[in-house]
């Protein structure tokens, strides 16, 4: 039996974040987020395979899937995508949740779980490739050059309304997508569905915020960033992508493949096969380890407590 899905609106400062939840609300929650250019369609695969006892919200990040963008003018930062979350508990009155993130989304519950300690009750990451780290003093002017330079010089590109957006035929939209992130078709018009309008003649076009092409990542220092991650207490699981292992994203950050890293002993790592979408297009491979680690804990992932 499939959980019924449902969609809304919820008020933020700057505008409406649009949520996408399945399952009884009388369950324990679970919060869930997206990558960057991405929306609530992602999980749909995943959730099917999950455990039907939970309560899962789905937020859509300003300017994707179908919630409002943020204010003109300002550039965006994985910071100022942080404080969704605190919107969205706000408006349910969680005291304690469980949080799965993909990607970008990886990235800002874990700012969540580091400003915030013992809120999350269980952390999931899915493929978190968004860390990142100064290593260097070059590291600084390429990060810089690439998106507060690039963003200034090009005001006019990033800044433009949807209805000055690239347009499309339908069907060469889906083969674009299915290319570039290797979807399936179906994955692919699920996905397209929810940062698409028509706009006559037959053709769509694209309503995500063009800003979300150079989200910024502050640049902190290798060893803080480790100490950071490695501090938070929170149950963790880290799923991570075995191409986007051998593509080098992780190659600065080391200490996501080191359990023995965490001073409590509360983080595990499994490299699971597929690329950075795999939890969409193949949630076959990640479902077991979320699922045991949902109903049993960092248990169920050791092997202690089993489905």
């Amino acid at each position: 039996m499939s959980l019924l899905e449902k969609e809304w609106f919820i008020q933020a400062p700057w505008g409406r974040i649009c949520v996408v939840a399945w399952g009884n609300c009388l369950d324990p929650p679970v919060l869930l987020c997206h990558g960057n250019i991405d929306s609530a369609a992602s999980f749909r695969p995943l959730i099917s395979l999950l455990p039907k006892n939970f309560y899962y919200v789905c937020m859509e990040l300003p300017g994707n899937g179908k919630s409002d963008r943020f204010p003109p003018g300002m550039m965006i930062n994985t910071y100022d995508m942080a404080y969704c979350i605190v919107v969205i508990v706000r408006h349910f009155r969680w005291e304690n949740f469980i949080y799965i993130g993909h990607s970008l989304g990886a990235c800002i519950g874990k700012i969540h779980a580091i400003t915030f300690p013992n809120r999350i009750s269980k952390l999931i990451e899915l493929d978190p490739v968004t860390v990142d780290t100064v290593h260097e003093p070059g590291d600084f002017s390429r990060w810089y050059k690439r998106s507060y330079y690039e963003f200034a010089v090009n005001y006019d590109k990033y800044s433009q309304p949807k209805e000055e957006g690239p347009k499309y035929k339908f069907d060469v939209a889906v083969e674009k997508l299915v290319k570039n992130r290797r979807l399936t078709k179906e994955a692919a018009e699920a996905t397209l569905a929810r940062w698409t309008e028509p706009c006559g003649d037959g053709l769509i076009r694209f309503t995500f915020d063009q800003r979300l092409k150079l989200v910024s990542h502050l640049r902190i220092p290798a060893d803080i960033t480790e100490q950071l991650h490695t501090r938070v207490t929170t149950p963790t699981l880290a799923l991570l992508a075995e191409e986007s292992i051998a593509s080098g994203y992780y190659k600065k950050t080391n200490f996501v493949f080191d359990e023995k890293a965490f001073p409590a002993g509360n983080y595990r790592v499994r490299v699971i096969p597929g690329h950075h979408d795999v939890h969409l297009v193949r949630p076959e491979v990640a479902a077991p380890y979320i699922t045991n680690f949902l109903l049993f804990g960092l248990a169920g992932l050791d092997g202690v407590a089993k489905l």
